[in-house]
């Protein structure tokens, strides 16, 4: 009877290595293996196939290496601390390389140092590619960028031009034409007192656009202070109060809630926005009717002020340009007023917002909020 042949059984450990050597074999990256001598304890297929089998030599004598780039990988690295990655360009394959490290322990209590190296070439290539195309990207937005001011300036530029030789030819005309009269010589002096006081007149009615134009022209940052609101608002009250003429028998109202409320704001420059809003609503008013200023901070960090009127309102169709420059429904108007106001407001991290009922009510919605300290 023959004998059966013996069949030998390797210990699980050595299947266990002979398995976990198949897998790192089959993968396509490169891997190796380095013990705490620095020895190449393992390399993988694709590995040896990238640099010839190094299993056996230093770490650092294999790929050329000076032994201080060892430190990293073996010293800076506990033995249950997290994977170092880093990049590599090695020079004898004029490749990039990714190299991601972490710690491996062996059965017998040994810990060695497991490195795979993934092929970045093709993606540092993209990038890099990438960048160009971003850089010649960004220097093309810039020019058309400034392309685009400088003809948005013009056009500016143009409007600007146009619309001051407008507002100053009335007030120069009747000027030149109350002089002409003055040079007659024939004109009585109750006639000459007249002459005088229109010319005194339409000399600051052209001061006050020149301001308006001004102002819009070259806005100014901010000087935040801390301002009491119900004071801004009774120091808006009694500016509207010296013309009687333009407030007739409208009732000003002001109200702040909390009364000791205060905002980091540019009282001047806020008073002007105000202003700007109140004389349009008192215009609006004719003379009767009720004008209403009033404050809150609804929330932290909020502060909502609101110019309400009770007049006639503004036409759906001019709603949407009220704020633009030289926009205006009144033949005298220059159009900047509001457009002065929002760009004050907005240069407070704030908004403005309009809304009309016609014959009920006109508000004028302001929210600034809290600046940074």
């Amino acid at each position: 009877m023959a004998k059966r042949a013996r069949l030998t059984k390797q210990p699980p450990v050595e299947r266990e290595s002979d398995y976990l050597k198949r897998i790192l074999n089959s993968m396509e990256d490169g891997i190796y293996i380095v013990g705490r001598d620095y020895r190449i304890e393992f390399m993988n297929s694709a590995m040896q196939a990238m640099c010839g089998n190094g299993e056996g030599h230093l770490c650092y004598e294999f790929f050329g290496r000076h032994p201080a780039n060892c430190e990293h990988c073996q010293h800076q690295m506990g033995s249950f601390g997290p994977e170092l990655r880093h990049e590599w360009h090695w020079q004898e394959t004029g490749k990039n390389y990714e190299i991601i490290v972490s710690p491996i322990h062996s059965p017998d209590g040994k810990v060695s140092r497991l490195h795979i190296l993934r092929d970045i070439t093709q993606r540092k290539q993209l990038e890099t590619q990438l960048k160009q195309y971003s850089r010649r990207l960004e220097s093309r937005v810039a020019e058309q960028a400034e392309a685009l001011i400088h003809k948005e300036r013009l056009a500016l530029l143009g409007e600007i031009s146009a619309g001051l030789a407008h507002e100053i030819r009335t007030p120069l005309g009747a000027i030149i034409t109350g002089i002409k009269l003055l040079e007659k010589k024939s004109v009585g002096s109750h006639d000459a007192d007249m002459i005088f006081s229109l010319v005194k007149r339409e000399i600051m009615r052209l001061n006050r656009k020149v301001d308006e134009f001004l102002s819009y022209a070259k806005p100014r940052l901010p000087q935040l202070r801390a301002t009491p609101i119900a004071r801004l608002f009774a120091e808006v009250k009694d500016i509207l109060s010296t013309d009687q003429g333009l407030i007739g028998d409208v009732s000003v109202i002001t109200e702040v809630q909390p009364s000791q409320l205060t905002w980091f704001l540019d009282a001047d420059r806020m008073k002007e926005a105000l202003l700007n809003i109140c004389v349009n609503a008192l215009q609006a008013l004719h003379g009767k009717g009720t004008l209403r200023l009033e404050a809150r901070s609804y929330y932290e960090g909020i502060l909502e002020m609101k110019i309400r009127d009770n007049g006639p309102g503004i036409p759906a169709g001019a709603l949407p340009h009220i704020f633009k420059p030289f926009f205006s429904r009144r033949s005298e108007g220059t159009g900047l007023g509001l457009s002065i106001s929002r760009d004050i407001i907005e240069c407070h991290r704030g908004h403005i917002t309009v809304t009309s009922i016609p014959n009920l009510h006109t508000t004028f919605r302001i929210t600034l909020r809290e600046p940074p300290r």
